[in-house]
């Protein structure tokens, strides 16, 4: 961590003590110690999740697990674009952070903040009013449909709390800070299971009550994020005259943005058409991919928390012109992915089975076994999806945006063949083995990518 800067020379940025410098250093160290925090922090994330499913289960039963299940990839749409969004325009801050450039710094701060609020507008808007029709185009069952409303109609209420608490996160991981989003992170997840049980138990208000502990639980964390950042990050405080800048510098910033969320969205949609032909399978198969996507995104948390730290490495190192540091710091993120990853197949071919029967609740043979068919023929094929996130973050940071980009709608493109053509036929199976194939194809174009791109792992000096 690094203490306070000399700001007597010009331009030079007056850091806080909480902050990491990413531009000097083992790579494998620093890595290592940023992404832990959003490592715990994703584990809880998806811990909660657990909990949500699970509480949602023994407390409601089958229908409001499905009800909760039919509108997940719609919520994970709504929650990656916002995660994309407010990263992209981060990775400003964080290029600026690693160039020391304080004046610089405040304006892509002030713009970050500019354009989340335009784009919380805009995401709430298009869709609350397209709520229900968005759940007919996941062919959500009639039984499922008020329930799943209900639900959905809340979490897309509480849109504006989700952006801001995601962009103070950004901002605060963009100058190194990973430790104070977790704090945030670990207040909200524990708040949230509270409200979770009193809502949905004694309280008695049904799925509508899991959405509502949700969105309160995000809203205080925003709340005290901001308090945070106000009181301790001199660095991400801005004025009025940080507005003035050019009109190429909005557009990049807002295409850097876009270009990120668009790489989760494209994903998402894909994942919410795959959603609606798991939808027209039943009851049964909705709450058997619930349980087994619960687990499995538990086993794809470092994918999150390497990805993300990659992003920060390499804009920050991109900006101070240490290039050849971004690919140390590729192979260190890879290696340790690789070393949860074998801790996950353990558990996958050993106690799995145990923990789908808590998380969901069921004693439906049906739902278990093909919960945990999902996560033996997907977990198998971490690696490539390992190598995938790392490098298409890393290449985000260091401003190729458009080759991330079409990954993503090969993903997409991937998921969409399956949904239409290959769900309907072979049933349950083909989602199962849908992402595994599109991971494949996925790693063989971004590393094509990279080496088209591998100039820019050298120093610019050194060209």
């Amino acid at each position: 961590m690094n203490a306070a800067l000399d700001i007597d020379k010009p331009g030079k940025t007056k850091r806080s003590k909480r902050t990491t410098d990413m531009t000097t250093g083992s790579p494998a160290k620093l890595l290592f110690y940023f992404a832990m925090p959003l490592f715990i922090g994703n584990i809880l994330q998806q811990f909660y999740n657990l909990a949500d499913t699970s509480l949602a289960g023994h407390l409601l039963g089958d229908t409001a697990l499905a009800q909760i299940g039919a509108t997940a990839a719609l919520y994970s749409l709504i929650t990656n674009v916002a995660f994309g969004l407010n990263n992209g325009f981060a990775l400003f801050v964080s290029r600026n952070f690693g160039a020391d450039n304080k004046i610089e710094m405040k304006r892509s701060v002030c713009w970050a903040v500019l354009l989340s609020a335009i784009s919380t507008i805009l995401l709430t808007t298009s869709f609350l009013v397209f709520r229900r029709p968005l759940l007919t185009l996941l062919q959500v069952p009639a039984d499922t449909m008020d329930g799943a409303l209900s639900y959905l109609t809340v979490i897309l209420a509480g849109i504006p709390l989700t952006m801001a608490y995601n962009l103070e996160s950004s901002l605060l991981r963009s100058i190194g800070n990973s430790v104070t989003p977790l704090i945030f992170l670990v207040f909200s997840s524990v708040l949230n299971v509270i409200l979770d049980y009193l809502f949905m138990g004694p309280f008695s208000m049904g799925v509508r009550g899991a959405a509502i502990a949700t969105v309160t639980s995000q809203g205080i964390s925003a709340i005290l994020g901001l308090f945070c950042i106000l009181r301790g990050y001199p660095e991400l405080r801005f004025g009025k005259q940080d507005m003035k800048v050019s009109i190429h510098f909005v557009f990049e910033m807002f295409w850097t943005g876009l270009s990120m969320a668009l790489m989760s969205a494209i994903y998402n949609i894909g994942s919410v058409i795959l959603q609606g032909s798991i939808n027209a399978l039943g009851n049964v198969y909705i709450a058997a991919q619930v349980g087994g996507r619960r687990l499995a995104e538990f086993f794809y948390t470092p994918g999150i928390a390497l990805g993300t730290s990659a992003a920060t490495f390499a804009s920050q190192n991109y900006g101070a012109h240490k290039n050849s540091r971004i690919k140390k710091g590729i192979f260190a993120a890879i290696t340790m992915y690789g070393v949860w990853w074998v801790l996950a197949m353990i558990c996958t071919f050993t106690i799995a089975r145990s923990i789908l029967v808590l998380i969901t609740g069921s004693s439906d043979n049906t739902v278990i076994s093909n919960g945990l068919m999902y996560l033996r023929i997907s977990i198998p094929m971490i690696p490539p999806m390992a190598v995938l996130v790392i490098v298409r973050n890393a290449l985000q940071g260091m401003c190729h945006s458009v080759a991330p980009l079409l990954c993503s709608a090969l993903e997409m493109i991937g998921k969409i063949i399956f949904a239409v053509f290959l769900v309907p036929v072979y049933g349950y199976v083909a989602v199962c083995v849908c992402e595994p194939v599109t991971w494949v194809v996925c790693f063989l174009f971004i590393m094509v990518a990279a080496l088209i791109f591998r100039a820019d792992f050298r120093d610019p000096d050194k060209l």
